[in-house]
This record gives C-alpha cells, structure tokens and sequence, in this order.
C-alpha cells in the first residue's frame, strides 16, 4: 500500500533552514560588535580627538539617507531568479571587507586618517549594511510561511543568536587587550573575525530560498512618488523608525569600553560581564508564549522599563563588579524584545500600508528601519565623542580628570536610562498589532475578489 505523503504543518520551523538563516544574522550582529569599537580605535590606537571622531561619524550618516533611499527603492523593484531580498545577501562580504579595512588604517597624517575613516565607513555603512538592511524584510516575508513562524524564528532564533553572539561580546574585549594594542594588531584581530564570519554569512544565501508569496504584490515597477505618498499616510512606520533608532544609539554609543578601562580599571573584564547574556536565553524562550497575551509593543513597553531601572544601577555601581552584574542583568533583559521582535513589527507595518490601498514597499520599509539603525549607531557614537571631547578626554592617556570620569558614567548610566524612557513613550503610541488579523483579512478578500475579475475580464475578451 502507498504511503501517504505527510503535509508539513504550516507552523512548522525546519531546522535546517533555521540555522541557516541565524548564522547570516550572527555575522551581521559580529560586525556591529566589531564596529562599536570604532570611536576608542581611533581615539586609543589612532590618536584621533575624540570630537572629531564623532565629528565624522555623524557626518557620515548623509551618506544613509541617500543610500538606504536608493536601497529601498532598487529591492523593491527587484525580479532575478534569486528572489527580492536573497539576492543581495553577497553584501555580508563587501562589510566585512570594508570592516577590515577600515581597522587597517595606514599610518598618515590627522588629514589621511580621517579621510581614510569616512571612505570605509561610509563603504561599510552606508553601502554594504545599507543594502543588507533594505532586503532583509523582503527575503524573510518571502522564506518563512507566516507570522507565526516568523516568532519561532526570532525567539528561538535570538537564544541561538544570543549564544553565538556573546561568544563575539566576550571574546572581543579580551582579544583587545592581548592582540589590539598597536595598529597592526587590530588589523590582525579584525581579520581573524572577517574571514570565517564572512562566509559563515554567505550560508543564509546558499540554503534559504523565497519560496512563498506575499499578498498585494505586484509586477509593475514602485515608482519612487508611491514610496514617499506611503511614508506620508503611515504613522506607524516612523515610531518603529524612532524605535529603532533609540535601541540602535545605545549600541552605539557603548560607553561599556571606556567604563572599564577608566573606572573598573580593566577592559577584559567587561568580557567577563558580557559572559551573563546567556542568562537572557531564559527571557527569550518565553516570547512565543508571551506572543499570545502580549503585543509586541507592550514586551517592548516592559523591557524598556528595566532598561531604565539596571541603567540607574549603573550610575551608582563605580568599580563594583556586583552592582555592574546586577545592572547588566536588569539592563539586558530590557534590550532583549527590541532587538529580536522589533523586525516583526516593520510587517505589521507594511500590512496596514497594503490595507490602505497602497502597494507593499517591504525593501523601502525595511530600508527606513535600516537608516535608523545607521543614524542611530552614528548618533550614539558622536555622542560619545563629543561628550568626552567636552569633558576633555586625553586621547591614549592612562589617567584622565574628575570631569572626563564623571562624563563616562553619565555615559554609561544616565543618558542609557533616558532614551529607555523615550522608547517606553514610543510604544505606547504603536496599537497598530490588534488591527492587523481584520487587516488581513480584508487584503486576502479584495485580492481574490481581483483574481475573479481578472478571470472574468479575459473570458469575456475570448468570447
């Protein structure tokens, strides 16, 4: 007797897949680790002033705004045999090639230095992560069947990705101090995490597909008018920007490297601390569940709260590794759902985009969300120049004022603790997740209503 051919569940998540599809998203997370390490390369290893290091980064970030607007528009507007988003997967190489290069400054004058730090930031930034950030919407749509997939994917896939990432988180810290001490040793250190987690990277491209269609796609090219009248008519698209942008300054910002080089007196130590993400796995197993209670923006809304009470910790904790401990803990859980369910919500986003008539600008979105990123890690990362050059920090030196001491736990404290609280305003706004099941609903109704006139329209034109 013939065995019947068993039908995958449709929330079903394959292992296979799964995997793939996290170890593009390490590499990208082991990249942004790297690059938050870029303000106390130029200012300990280069000798750059720390004001014109923030200078330049947050002039960079021009740059974003014309690259993620052109970004959006050409993944939209994409049709290969590879798919909308999968194909420019081949950019996880140009950032880690432009990554090393931008730790591999030559020595040259203050002028040479800073050129040569915009060309490959900008490169790596505004290009290559750019692009990355545009086509990741439109690849996952397209490679997991719904919504409900989607959360197994970055729930389980944040515990995956957490512990892969924290290997980067405390290793880096420690590799710094025994191999980053001169120029060369930081090209060295950057090339030894370039190469395997470059290709590492390239896995999503060779075994995750586009397999499924989106509803409210069409064939004919987004003209860039379509895009901007989008942008106008949905307010929820620029809270998640200022969502995004939030998170993403307090990863740029990381006031962590100069914390515990100047007050707790060892770097590597702050490797040690980073070691206690694993703790945050137990957060993360719950968030599927969680799903079915809580929306989205309420998780946030929670985490954002303990993102302000373990940043208050911080402020009192000085060179206590306990009180640090603590506040890393209560901090970290408050980062947790807006780096892993924050992606969803630019879906959520684009539904109600559909729902209004409008045509879906997944890659355009995405690209938005990207720039914030961009503008935000940038922000964080001039903040924490220009604050420091204000507070006179001593580029390289072993002992630095009252001031610039003061400054770095403001830094690592209380500025942390403010943007928590903006973010917590922000989600408070964001009710769009209720609507969405009608949404979709009506988006599925009038697309088949179209298929049938469609049909009707060519029979009649046969007869």
């Amino acid at each position: 007797m013939e065995k019947t051919k068993k039908t995958p569940h449709p929330d079903h998540l394959p292992v296979g897949k799964f995997l793939a599809w996290r170890m593009g998203d390490w590499s990208i997370a082991a990249n942004f680790i790297v690059m938050s390490y870029l303000v106390i390369y130029c200012t300990d290893t280069l000798k750059m002033p720390a004001a014109l290091v923030g200078t330049l980064l947050l002039a960079s970030k021009i740059l974003d705004g014309i690259g993620e607007t052109f970004a959006g528009y050409l993944v939209d507007n994409t049709r290969t045999k590879f798919g909308k988003g999968r194909t420019y997967e081949f950019c996880i190489l140009g950032l880690w090639i432009s990554t090393y290069f931008l730790f591999s400054t030559p020595n040259m004058g203050i002028v040479g230095k800073s050129i040569w730090i915009v060309i490959f930031y900008a490169l790596a930034q505004s290009v290559f992560q750019t692009m990355l950030n545009a086509s990741r919407t439109p690849y996952l749509k397209r490679a997991f069947a719904n919504k409900r997939v989607l959360v197994k994917m970055q729930s389980y896939g944040g515990i995956l990705g957490t512990i892969l990432t924290a290997t980067i988180s405390i290793s880096f810290p420690m590799l710094m101090r025994s191999i980053a001490n001169t120029q060369a040793g930081w090209s060295k250190l950057v090339m030894m995490l370039a190469i395997p987690l470059g290709l590492i990277g390239m896995l999503r491209f060779v075994f995750v597909k586009e397999s499924y269609k989106v509803p409210g796609e069409r064939e004919e090219l987004i003209k860039l008018s379509e895009i901007i009248n989008v942008f106008k008519t949905n307010k929820y698209v620029w809270i998640l920007a200022g969502l995004t942008l939030l998170t993403n300054l307090l990863t740029g910002l990381n006031a962590a490297t100069y914390y515990f080089t100047y007050i707790v007196g060892d770097i590597g130590k702050y490797g040690a601390v980073q070691a206690l993400t694993m703790v945050l796995l137990l957060v993360m197993i719950f968030f599927p569940i969680l799903i079915k209670k809580f929306s989205i923006a309420q998780l946030i809304f929670a985490s954002a709260i303990l993102g302000i009470v373990g940043n208050i910790i911080n402020f009192f904790a000085g060179d206590s590794m306990l009180l640090l401990t603590i506040a890393f803990l209560i901090a970290g859980m408050g980062s947790v759902a807006p780096a892993y369910l924050a992606g969803i919500m630019i879906l959520d986003c684009v539904t109600y985009s559909v729902w209004k008539g409008h045509p879906r600008i997944d890659g355009a979105m995405s690209a938005l969300s990207g720039l914030s990123i961009n503008i935000g890690s940038g922000i964080g990362s001039a903040i924490m120049g220009l604050l420091l050059g204000a507070a006179g920090y001593v580029s390289g030196s072993t002992v630095q004022t009252p001031e610039t001491i003061n400054m770095i736990r403001t830094l690592y404290s209380i500025i942390p603790a403010c943007v928590y609280a903006l973010i917590a305003v922000l989600m408070f706004f964001f009710d769009l997740e209720k609507k969405i099941p009608q949404m979709e609903k009506e988006i599925e109704e009038r697309s088949a209503n179209q298929n049938v006139s469609e049909v009707a329209g060519t029979a009649e034109a046969g007869v």
